[in-house]
């Protein structure tokens, strides 16, 4: 080898690590996550109150961890070793399914980290901290509470240590963290919160999920749990189907421990942080734990004029408090869509709900209205109910509420129900704006536009004209005994009055009828057979009414007694 060719070769070696160093990566595939939460209310006159929303984010794997929260082998308490057994399979799927898409994944058993010593990742973990970090850590391990829940009301009373079982055990009875959750080596196993938020500094991690036990102590006390790593600058999450609460119903609010567990969450979304669901990793329905037998309904509101986002949370509420679980599918309140050029006023409103139009400096997916998140509901519910207005669909979400309503259970319908999915024209796949055609075609998303005619049984051609005085309410003669009006009396409502006559369907069995001056009487509540309940009320006003309020009530009750009726007859 001559000296020039040798020469040569030695440059072409020193150059091979700068064009390694200057290729570019394979971008990272994003996660797709929707975070559940109640802020405050945007609507004039409702300050003070609460909305539900759903914002879509994507993340990179690379910036994303899972921590487990005190998943023991053991408990004290009977009860929650049983259901930390119960869910550990269905979360290990999931870390599975994380990790190999690149998220960091952190077992946290606290208290019997030594057990872990001689890991690799509890080594790893040992090589992180931060000063900062961990002041903070130790000031929210167990004390304070974050500003925004000044002025809360804990949801449940704890004070005896949340377990129901008898014959309990006592003390320090955990040796390790249940074996059905796989450790891996390239997993971080700590229970400090310093060491934890300081590997996620050092590292580029900033969006964390807690999974794990208890959401009122451990979940949200710990050093490494939400309030610290959301005072940590991080954005934290609670995965909701993969977590349990310590709460003996014989304590205050005097309900089911799952009853309990669902207004922790609640207390969560509304003053912590955000929530998700194990869908968003699997692709499958929500874990729901075995024990948990309550009737279910499902919330399904996407409109713009009515605060069914506001309204509608707090009826959910009202029904959890009977023991009946609550879900929602979200779609966005406001009738705008997100284009580049949106003006100021719809980019204040998109903020309002923690949204971003401009994705290119957010990590927030670009806002649809015509999209509905968490339809997974539908697979485990008892009853649906419909708030939306004039919503495009995805054939794939479309075909899960056609499947829901097949199935013959529980459906109501609330005042814009009646046109749902008629968006007076096609709208493309991309979500945009709609466009002047005249049948569907598969470049458009899917319209359900007899959605009224083959389900609720109206015939919805508009409304009158809006009166000041509203429309007069009355309940039909002979119908005063209807399980559906006890208790109910005639009064007042705000809605312009809808023109549903004739009604579309041989088995409808009306119920209340509205009236104008100068125009007919109008039916604006009514059954269509023995599962179907629809309302042309609904205004945001309605629901301070005793009586609107005590139909709601009644029309669940009426329904979800129905459905069971008719399980058993079936079996």
């Amino acid at each position: 080898m001559t000296k020039k060719i040798f020469n040569l070769l030695i440059i072409a070696l020193l150059l091979v690590p700068a064009i390694t160093l200057n290729a570019k990566k394979p971008a990272e595939t994003k996660i797709r996550v929707s975070l559940q939460q109640r802020p405050d209310s945007p609507y004039e006159g409702d300050e003070g109150l609460k909305v539900i929303t759903s914002n879509i984010q994507l993340w990179r794997p690379s910036e994303t961890a899972i921590i487990i929260c005190d998943m023991w082998d053991r408990h004290w308490c009977d009860d929650a070793t049983a259901r930390v057994a119960e869910m550990a399979p269905y979360l290990n799927d999931v870390l599975n399914i994380a990790r190999t898409q690149g998220v960091k994944i952190v077992h946290a058993p606290s208290d019997c980290i030594d057990y872990y010593k001689n890991y690799p990742g509890r080594k790893e973990a040992q090589k992180y901290n931060n000063n900062k970090l961990a002041e903070i850590a130790k000031a929210y391990n167990f004390r304070g509470k974050l500003p925004s829940e000044e002025g809360a009301v804990w949801p449940v009373d704890q004070s005896d240590e949340g377990c129901e079982n008898i014959g309990l055990k006592s003390g320090h009875v955990w040796l390790k963290q249940i074996d059905a959750l796989t450790v891996k080596d390239e997993d971080l196993i700590s229970d400090s919160g310093a060491e934890i938020g300081s590997y996620f500094k050092k590292k580029g991690i900033k969006n964390v999920i807690l999974t794990g036990v208890h959401t009122n102590m451990c979940i949200i006390g710990r050093s490494f749990g939400l309030r610290a790593m959301k005072q940590m600058g991080m954005n934290v999450v609670l995965m909701r189907d993969m977590t349990d609460l310590m709460y003996n119903s014989a304590m205050p609010p005097y309900v089911n421990h799952f009853t309990g567990l669902d207004l922790m969450i609640e207390y969560i979304e509304k003053y912590v942080c955000p929530t998700m669901v194990s869908t968003d990793f699997t692709g499958k329905k929500q874990f729901v734990f075995q024990g948990d037998t309550r009737s279910r309904v499902a919330f399904l509101t996407a409109e713009s004029e009515y605060r069914a986002n506001q309204r509608l949370p707090q009826f959910a509420h009202d029904l959890t408090m009977k023991n009946i679980h609550c879900d929602f599918a979200l779609g966005l309140p406001i009738m705008d869509e997100a284009k580049p050029d949106a003006d100021a006023k719809v980019k204040a409103e998109y903020a309002a709900y923690g949204m971003s139009i401009d994705t290119k400096k957010s990590n927030t997916e670009a806002p649809t209205r015509h999209n509905l998140e968490n339809l997974q509901i539908l697979d485990d519910a008892d009853l649906a109910i419909f708030f939306i207005r004039r919503r495009a669909l995805p054939a794939e979400q479309m075909q899960v509420i056609k499947d829901y309503v097949a199935s013959g259970r529980a459906v109501i319908g609330i005042r814009t129900a009646s046109h749902a999915f008629d968006a007076k024209g096609n709208v493309p796949r991309s979500g945009g704006g709609i466009v002047a055609a005249t049948e569907m075609d598969n470049d458009m998303l899917e319209q359900w536009t007899d959605f009224d005619k083959d389900v609720l049984g109206g015939n919805y051609q508009g409304h009158y004209g809006l009166l000041e005085t509203g429309a007069c309410i009355t309940i039909i003669p002979g119908m005063e005994n209807h399980p559906l009006l006890k208790e109910v009396t005639p009064f007042n409502s705000l809605n312009w009055l809808y023109k549903n006559r004739p009604l579309r369907t041989e088995y409808a069995q009306v119920l209340l009828l509205g009236s104008n001056p100068d125009t007919p009487q109008e039916p604006v509540a009514w059954l269509n057979g023995d599962k179907i309940f629809y309302t042309s009320l609904g205004h945001w006003e309605d629901w301070k009414i005793e009586s609107f309020r005590t139909l709601m009530f009644n029309a669940v009750d009426y329904l979800l007694l129905n459905i069971v009726n008719y399980r058993t007859k079936q079996e």
